[in-house]
């Protein structure tokens, strides 16, 4: 019988490696700890904790909104429990755009105190500069190229991305700067096949693609998204594998109606006293 392999972490080695080996890169977000967990135990390359998290957890209606220590905790979640799997933490909005010097000390607290392998930057080529600063520091990154959630107001809102011969030349050259800047993968969001096959055609790191089309290097889709668990409803080019949000509502509504019938808790969750101690116990209470 062949043994089967040790699992050991993976790394930014691992990653390339796949690229040039063909082999796609299977991705999943991972905000909390009960997830985390369960997707470390399937196993997968990347364990994103991205800026969906915060809102699909902590229900902020828009990403701008996000403070840097929630993205932080969910981080510390993810990294406590999960073992296998890179965990790679969204550098919330502004957290590195002031100055390489705050670009540099917030993704290494994502490393230092969230426990995260590498840290995700959104971006363009004015960008760079930064992420090259966060590389210099040895710090892993990986980009966030096509629709970037947290340049909405500057992209005119959420969508496809790229769909003009000129705006999909910008969005290469973009990538092409934050790869030049050192990051080791780029996750490519919302823009149609014919970038995603270019870049992975023409780069030397994973383009990992969310609602991109097919991309050779790898695939990437949100948690919520994925299992149908999130405060918002599902983005219609997210695929559903399984919708637990009919069941977890199922559990609860006959969790109230069992209350409310005296059905819960019935004798198998109920707890009694000893009869000796339950004497006892009356005697020393009425004796007051």
């Amino acid at each position: 019988m062949t043994p089967i392999p040790k699992r050991r972490k993976t790394t930014v080695r691992d990653i390339l490696a796949k690229k040039q080996r063909g082999e796609p890169v299977v991705c999943i977000a991972a905000y909390d700890s009960p997830l985390a967990a369960i997707a470390d135990e399937i196993g997968f390359d990347f364990l994103i904790n991205g800026n969906a998290g915060p809102m699909s957890l902590l229900g902020h209606a828009t990403p701008m909104t996000v403070c840097f220590d929630e993205q932080l905790i969910l981080t510390q979640a993810v990294s406590r429990v999960a073992k296998y799997g890179m965990i790679i933490a969204h550098m919330p909005y502004m957290t590195y755009h002031y100055s390489t010097a705050d670009a540099v000390r917030n993704a290494g607290r994502l490393i230092s105190e969230g426990g995260a392998d590498a840290v995700k930057c959104e971006g363009n080529r004015h960008t760079a500069k930064h992420v090259a600063a966060i590389v210099a520091a040895g710090i892993p990154v990986v980009g966030h190229m096509g629709m970037q959630a947290s340049r909405k107001l500057e992209q005119s809102g959420y969508g496809t991305k790229g769909r003009t011969a000129v705006e999909a030349a910008r969005i290469v050259d973009d990538t092409r700067a934050f790869v030049d800047a050192g990051a080791f993968a780029i996750i490519l969001e919302y823009v149609p096949v014919e970038i995603t096959h270019f870049l992975a055609s023409t780069l030397p790191v994973p383009i990992i693609s969310v609602s991109a089309g097919p991309s050779p290097d790898g695939i990437y889709i949100g948690t919520g998204d994925a299992i149908g668990y999130s405060a918002f409803p599902r983005p219609p080019h997210a695929k559903v594998f399984v919708d637990i949000r009919p069941v977890i509502a199922d559990g609860l509504r006959t969790y109230k109606e069992q209350v409310l019938s005296r059905q819960y808790p019935g004798p198998e969750f109920t707890q009694h006293m000893a009869e000796a101690e339950h004497t006892r116990f009356l005697q020393l209470v009425e004796a007051h």
